[in-house]
């Protein structure tokens, strides 16, 4: 068993008790699972409909779950009992204009959520792909959506502008913050460094791809990064770095 993703309620430096979230592969099972500080086991959440890469965010008291390829949300209602920290309700969140993607093969939309500023964000890449078992699948649209949980479903607000923040997006996490926390970085951009972006068809099976580029959010233009990855500051296994880079104008 392996960990793909973990994501922290807060900081452990800020005086909360924080909650962490675990996605697990092992064989064919995904696996979702819940600590805290005090627990003597991790609390495993059994019997959910969530098999599938996912996202997590911790968001206005919640754990909000996205099935990334689908893609599917849902909302985790958290509480803790003497074991700990358990699951007590799960809501599915529909989002209306997304509904006519769901039975679209794996790999045409790949999808995050991270939270910015008081909101959550849906980012929505998609590909297009004239084979549905062809190697060679191009970035057509990047899309970035605030969710408004006060209509059922759930309302999409598109975003042209971080206020100056960035997004940083990793199939091991995403994270928003102010630009100038980093030396290079700019305002306004999503960096997608992401090792499971999509799947292409290989021999007898599917095999992630690696997707790696800068999105400007106020213009919709793409382009890659200003330094070449490497094995070294990027983690992808040998074999797997003839990353497809796209340059793209806004329609």
């Amino acid at each position: 068993m392996s960990l793909r993703k973990v994501v922290l309620s807060a900081s452990p430096d800020s005086g909360s008790k924080c909650i962490v979230v675990a996605s697990s592969f092992h064989t064919i099972t995904h696996t979702v699972a819940l600590w805290q500080p005090g627990m003597k086991s991790w609390h495993v959440c059994d019997g959910l409909p969530i098999v599938g890469p996912k996202d997590f965010a911790f968001y206005q008291g919640k754990l909000y779950v996205l099935l990334r390829f689908i893609p599917r949300l849902y909302a985790f209602e958290l509480k803790e009992d003497d074991r700990g920290v358990v699951v007590s309700r799960v809501e599915h969140c529909g989002i209306e204009p997304l509904h006519e993607h769901r039975v679209q093969d794996p790999g045409l939309l790949s999808c995050n959520i991270v939270v910015w500023r008081g909101n959550l964000l849906l980012i929505i890449r998609r590909y297009d792909t004239t084979d549905r078992f062809g190697p060679k699948r191009a970035l057509h649209q990047v899309e970035v959506f605030a969710l408004d949980f006060s209509t059922n479903p759930c309302g999409l607000t598109e975003i042209h502008s971080f206020d100056g923040d960035s997004i940083f997006v990793d199939s091991c996490g995403c994270n928003s913050f102010p630009a100038g926390l980093y030396d290079g970085v700019e305002g306004d951009l999503v960096y997608f460094v992401d090792q499971y972006s999509k799947y292409e068809y290989e021999g007898d099976c599917f095999n992630p791809s690696y997707d790696t580029f800068v999105y400007n959010v106020r213009n919709g233009t793409t382009r890659p990064f200003a330094v070449k990855l490497s094995p070294h500051n990027f983690g992808a296994p040998r074999g797997k770095l003839d990353v497809p880079l796209w340059l793209l104008t806004s329609k």
